[in-house]
């Protein structure tokens, strides 16, 4: 419904857009989403599983109202705004039309004095004050058409207020200011990488734009945290901040009549906006108990410290008294009821009148926020972990808003919650210290360090008022949903818990939560409290891109390195650990150091042969390349395995290997009861020029001699094949029993199966040193000695390590971080591993529909020993993808990782140690393909019942 006030009216005659085919109303300046609102339309699309989702978050965080415009995929309705004639619908378009274009020859290079991601009450004020001190470059950066953030909104543009109250005055005098003091302000710009202080990636409407400042304020906002209970994804559950952007800035509602839970003023405020607004608001319903004369303390520090603020909260009760609102103190939600149509129609509260039932159209759930971190994270600064409601991380930061990073400013809720008072204080002196920095004499503003006083007081006094509720995650039922992108539940999470997966990062491969295009601001900290991992160090790592990114404008070609991967010494890698120590059992028959996808494999064949295997890791099993690789099942030579001539080599020396292992994941996969994304249907490698032709016809011609089915296409037998390749593809070469398999599904279904088989697994067992002991070792970890009586070496990147241990010096491993890309669901299109006969590329499309972009681009390890991301190489991964499918340009990018994987010569390093009887080892730079057949190989040279060919062996190297 619209909302009526008589002192706001339309100004702008409406506008029709359709809706599956449904004309619809809107008026211009109003969001996708308001229209549907005004037109009764909730539910905006459908999850894989078929359930029926409508707006939540309504400030693009959550990514829950996401639909399809003009053939856009992926547009979220909370911040689109209609336009006449378009055509939205909720499901995915057949082909999605272009997002962008690709950048012509250069991403733009943008340097300045200031940049501020966030144009809320704290970046505007850090603007405004650095630019008035002097400075002249001062860019602003916003995802939102308007700036004023959450708080400052304006009315939407196809409204005019003849009485604005204070609030409304407050933005419009900001923005004012701002604008002349010649701040420029990027509106609908997204700050998607955070690379340096000095190196922010920025989509700028369709521009890539890389900033080079020589300061940086983050002011980039909270969120409202989520209230995880049965029904809360339900079309018209949404957070008050939504429903109050619909109603103060687009003047609608969901519904004619609304229930509002959580705590807080702002439940308050929503309310009596609504009454005004001609909406019945059937409860207000506050987590808080009733304020009795015990709190008259904190009551009368809030009136010393912001009267007009107490005011307004009392005359906010006052007003719901007199409009007959009941508001029920001490009353949390329980659930959300559905009606016949799949929408809320209920809210069950537990009160301390017992148990109660509100109906209504709509339902506004708010307990407290948190902070947008994700850019200051994946900088490095330090961040501390705040036990409070749902639990939060907030930017450590001074008193003029510097963080542990010199040049990084972080201010307003995105760095620690104080409300808009604080963030104005906050944001100004930090504006007048990146200022004094780049030599302006900015003065001191004594009077901001005082208003900074006073509202920190007065926001204390608040949350003293209305405490959010401890958060307990074991009250949360099995059936209720935590991860709203990949409806995830609690229970699943659980299950995974009790299989040993107890880590953040373990639940998250296990279970898929916190990986769709929230990328968990949603759903991460109630994992980690389920997790047992609610402190600093226990949230996920934010990754580049930050928030789902247009991949077209990124797409920039970038010269390839002479090989593959960036090669890292193993004895640089220290710092890949867990802490603290753990006691492994002392004794066992064959020690198998390593728990990737090739000691679990060699675990597993060992213990189904009866033998007492042993598996120890110095973090968690399965946790490095084994779950963070692309998962291509490989078979054919890749472009950096054959030089056109030679029959001779490593890379050729495994061919056979491959058809042998990919069988053996299909033996696997029937008995762990599960497919795990299994899809061998070939693989396609492309050409574009007649080089590359002559190449794969050689190629193809030494595969074919080792037993492969490889073929060589034209044009037109590709294109018959795969209608979906660009149109650069002169032919390809086709290998069949290629395919692809979900690593995360894979690795964790070989754990399972060895510990079913009898196999141990110690984790947190990092090895110090190896002896003889007698015709066994005696093995020395950090939480005690292990001794065995043969042991295997698959320690991956660190196997030359442990080999030097056994006294065999200067084996060739080293390790290399690679990337891998995710896009969003696409129409299924693609059946097959695709490569470039030139270019480093694996390409193919999962289960789910998204688009997994690899191929050996690099990453970094960061001064803690983590994979990191390089904006080249996301760029130039996007630019070989879309070169050979063209509809990616028209995807999102929705998450990129790197996993630190094992590099020697192309071949498996297998077999007995020289000189060190009774020790083997198992590693292999395409491991994941080959983990199965190397684990079992090496099972059979334990037990010596196999020999290893010496093109496997440390014979190779002399």
């Amino acid at each position: 419904m619209r909302l009526t006030h008589p002192d706001i009216a339309p100004i702008a005659a409406p506008i029709r857009f359709s809706l599956e085919g449904r004309p619809v109303e809107a008026l211009p300046g109003e969001s996708i989403a308001a229209a549907l609102a005004a037109a009764g339309i909730l539910a905006l699309r459908r999850t894989g599983s078929g359930a029926p989702r409508g707006l939540w978050c309504g400030m693009g965080a959550c990514f829950d109202c996401v639909v399809t415009v003009d053939g856009r995929q992926g547009q979220r309705a909370c911040m689109v705004k209609a336009r006449p004639g378009m055509v939205v619908s909720g499901d995915l378009p057949a082909r999605p039309a272009p997002a962008a274009q690709p950048p012509p020859e250069a991403i733009e290079e943008r340097p300045c004095d200031l940049l501020v991601v966030g144009a809320g009450p704290a970046g505007l004020a850090a603007a405004l004050a650095a630019a008035e001190a002097g400075l002249r470059q001062v860019v602003v950066l916003d995802e939102r058409a308007e700036a004023g953030g959450q708080y400052l909104k304006p009315l939407a543009a196809g409204h005019r207020h003849a009485a604005p109250d204070a609030q409304f005055r407050a933005g419009d005098a900001l923005r004012a200011a701002v604008a002349r003091a010649g701040v420029e302000i990027l509106a609908e710009a997204t700050a998607w990488g955070a690379f340096a202080p000095d190196e922010i990636a920025a989509l700028a409407g369709e521009r890539a734009i890389t900033f080079r400042p020589r300061r940086l304020v983050l002011a980039t906002g909270a969120h409202e945290r989520p209230v995880p209970i049965p029904g809360w994804t339900l079309p018209g559950v949404m957070t008050t901040g939504a429903l109050q952007t619909l109603a103060r800035a687009q003047r609608v509602s969901p519904g004619d009549s609304v229930v509002i839970a959580g705590s807080g003023p702002l439940n308050l405020q929503l309310a009596c906006e609504l009454l005004a607004g001609g909406v019945r608001v059937a409860a207000v319903a506050e987590a808080a108990p009733r304020p009795g004369a015990g709190r008259w303390r904190q009551a009368l520090t809030l009136w010393r410290a912001a009267p007009d603020l107490a005011r307004d909260g009392l005359g906010y009760l006052m007003t719901l008294r007199r409009a007959g609102v009941p508001v029920l103190w001490g009353a949390q939600p329980l659930a959300c009821e559905a009606d016949g149509a799949g929408r809320f129609a209920a809210l069950r509260l537990a009160t301390p009148a017992g148990e109660q039932r509100i109906e209504a159209a709509a339902c506004a759930l708010h307990l407290g926020f948190q902070p947008e971190t994700g850019l200051a994270r994946a900088l490095g600064c330090a961040h501390r972990f705040v036990d409070q409601g749902l639990g939060r991380l907030e930017t450590v930061t001074d008193a003029e808003g510097r963080s542990s990073l010199p040049a990084v400013f972080a201010v307003g809720d995105g760095a620690g919650l104080g409300g808009a008072r604080v963030a104005l204080a906050h944001g100004r002196l930090a504006g007048l210290a990146a200022a004094r920095d780049l030599g302006v004499a900015a003065a001191e503003d004594g009077e901001a360090r005082r208003a900074l006083r006073r509202a920190e007081g007065f926001q204390a006094a608040l949350w003293q008022l209305f405490a959010p509720p401890a958060f307990d995650i074991a009250a949360v039922s099995d059936a209720t949903i935590l991860c709203r992108c990949e409806e995830v539940t609690a229970g699943q999470l659980r299950a995974a818990r009790a299989e040993s997966c107890t880590s953040l990062p373990a639940l998250k491969k296990a279970t898929r939560a916190g990986m769709g295009r929230c990328q968990g601001r949603f759903c991460g900290a109630a994992v980690a409290r389920l997790a047992g991992a609610a402190t600093e160090g226990g949230f996920a790592l934010p990754r580049a891109p930050v928030k789902p990114v247009a991949a077209a404008p990124l797409m920039l070609e970038w010269p390839e390195a002479a090989a593959p991967w960036s090669a890292i010494a193993a004895p640089a890698l220290d710092a890949w650990r867990l802490a603290p120590a753990v006691a492994p059992p002392p004794h066992c028959e064959v020690l198998v150091i390593g728990a990737g996808l090739a000691g679990l494999s060699t675990a597993l064949h060992l213990a189904r042969e009866g033998r007492d295997v042993l598996v120890v890791d110095r973090a968690e099993a399965g946790m490095a390349a084994s779950t963070a690789n692309a998962g291509s099942l490989h078979v054919q030579l890749l472009t950096y395995d054959f030089d056109g001539r030679s029959e001779q080599g490593p890379a050729i020396s495994r061919l056979s290997l491959g058809p042998e292992s990919i069988a053996l994941w299909g033996e696997i996969a029937a008995a762990a009861g599960e497919g795990l994304g299994i899809r061998t249907e070939g693989g396609l490698m492309l050409a574009e020029t007649e080089a590359e032709m002559a190449w794969l016809r050689a190629k193809v011609a030494v595969e074919r001699r080792h037993g492969l089915r490889s073929h060589v296409l034209g044009a037109n037998e590709l294109r018959d094949l795969a209608p979906w390749v660009g149109p650069d593809a002169i032919g390809a070469g086709f290998c069949e029993g290629e395919g692809q398999i979900d690593p995360l599904r894979g690795t964790l279904a070989v754990k399972r199966l060895a510990l079913r088989a009898g196999a141990r697994l110690a984790e947190g067992v990092e090895v110090q040193a190896i002896a003889r002991e007698g015709a066994g070792f005696l093995v020395r970890t950090a939480g005690g000695p292990i001794r065995a009586g043969r042991l295997v070496d698959a320690a991956g990147p660190f196997a030359a390590r442990i080999a030097a241990m056994l006294g065999v010096e200067g084996l060739p491993v080293v390790g290399s971080v690679q990337q891998v890309i995710a896009t969003e669901a696409a129409m299924p299109a693609m059946r097959h591993l695709v490569a470039h006969a030139s270019r480093h590329l694996s390409l193919k499309q999962g289960e789910g529909g998204h688009l997994l972009i690899g191929g050996g681009w690099p990453g970094v390890l960061d001064d803690h020993g983590s994979p990191r991301n390089l904006r080249r190489a996301i760029e130039g991964n996007l630019w070989v993808a879309g070169r050979v499918m063209p509809g990616i340009a028209g995807l999102q990018a929705i998450r990129a990782w790197n996993g630190l994987a094992p590099e020697i010569d192309r071949a498996p390093l297998l077999g007995e140690l020289p000189s060190v009887p009774g020790a083997f080892i198992a590693v292999s730079s395409n491991g994941y393909t080959l983990g199965p057949v190397i684990g079992r190989m090496t099972a059979e040279a334990v037990l010596g019942r196999g020999g290893i060919p010496a093109a496997f062996t440390t014979a190779r190297f002399g």
